[in-house]
């Protein structure tokens, strides 16, 4: 016997009503085909009343909310980002008077095409950060990779002891959330870090040099006498130099020192960490460096220095490479914020 509220197939109920017509009664139907006689009378009477096998249109549940309601809902949304399912269901049922759950809003966002998201971090824009990356970017549309090949960058970053400050996920099921493969170890006081110069160029890896305590000025020039001037003579006399606008490195010092050693020094647009290549290489450094399980800040200190003298030159070559299509993602998106 077929399964109670199974549906039948087309050519199932053709057989019925074949059968029928060939003067067999219901028994006898639903023996043969093995299906219940209440089944083969559904079907027969079905054809009988409406010359068909095939099912009526089914309308379904009416959807609780209006055509006029699930615009609101849009437009709220749209209006603000930020506002939660359950704000919008109260702001929803305080205009219609209609109780709506946030389950119910989630859904209607859903099939519009809005999904809730963890929001990217980006630095914060301001008119006059976007117009200067703007001008950045339309100075350099036009400038071939023989130009970005002869870019040295360098940036500054903090490398944790014990991984990134970031947000980690893990894959559990129900009832491991306290096994030692799915917790995050903490450490007072952090664990210890360390703080890093870098500098690259399609070329490969420059120089990397750790950095005591708080760099000023001074600490800075000394960096870029040992460590910068190295790996910009390597690029030849086409080289630029391309370092971001922290004080340190706008200071008068190292604009006395830049320009008394005549070197070229690329304008950078404020709070543009995304046309800086070299910061994708932070990110691949440390994931290596995650990997490594160190213990304490000198392992993490051999580590380091280890992983970035190993890193491809094919890696670096590609960072580079990608300069033309972050140039473009600034255009396009009007000096705001890129995927980069």
């Amino acid at each position: 016997m077929a399964p109670h509220g199974k549906e039948l197939s087309e050519d199932l109920k053709k057989r019925i009503v074949a059968l029928h017509k060939d003067g067999l009664g219901y028994k006898k139907i639903a023996k043969t085909l093995k299906l219940s006689c209440s089944t083969v009378a559904k079907t027969i009477q079905r054809f009988n009343w409406t010359g068909s096998t095939q099912n009526r249109p089914r309308h379904g549940r009416p959807k609780k909310l209006s055509a006029r309601a699930q615009r609101h809902i849009q437009r709220l949304s749209l209006g603000n980002r930020r506002m939660s399912a359950a704000s919008i269901a109260a702001e929803v049922e305080g205009v219609g008077g209609q109780p709506v759950s946030a389950q119910t809003i989630r859904r209607t966002l859903h099939q519009i095409g809005l999904h809730g998201c963890r929001p990217r971090r980006k630095p914060l824009l301001k008119m006059m950060h976007k117009k200067a990356r703007k001008q950045f970017a339309e100075d350099k549309q036009t400038k071939d990779m023989d130009y970005w090949n002869h870019v040295l960058w360098s940036d500054e970053t903090k490398i944790n002891l014990f991984g990134s400050d970031g947000v980690k996920r893990v894959w559990r099921q129900p009832g491991e959330e306290y096994k030692d493969k799915c917790v995050l170890p903490t450490v007072k006081h952090g664990g210890g870090s360390v703080m890093v110069w870098g500098c690259m160029s399609a070329a490969g890896t420059g120089e990397l040099q750790f950095i005591e305590g708080t760099m000023n000025a001074n600490m800075y020039c000394d960096i870029l006498k040992q460590s910068m001037i190295p790996s910009l003579r390597r690029l030849g006399r086409r080289a630029v130099f391309q370092h971001d606008n922290d004080p340190k490195h706008t200071s008068k010092t190292t604009t006395a020192l830049l320009k008394k050693l005549r070197v070229k020094v690329m304008d950078w647009p404020s709070m543009s960490p995304d046309l800086n290549p070299i910061e994708h290489l932070w990110g691949i450094l440390k994931r290596k460096q995650e990997e490594c399980k160190v213990s304490n800040i000198h392992q993490l200190r051999d580590v380091v220095m280890e992983e970035w003298k190993r890193t491809p030159v094919a890696t670096c070559e590609a960072l580079v490479n990608s300069m033309p299509k972050r140039v473009k993602a600034v255009l396009e998106n009007d000096g705001g914020h890129t995927k980069y």
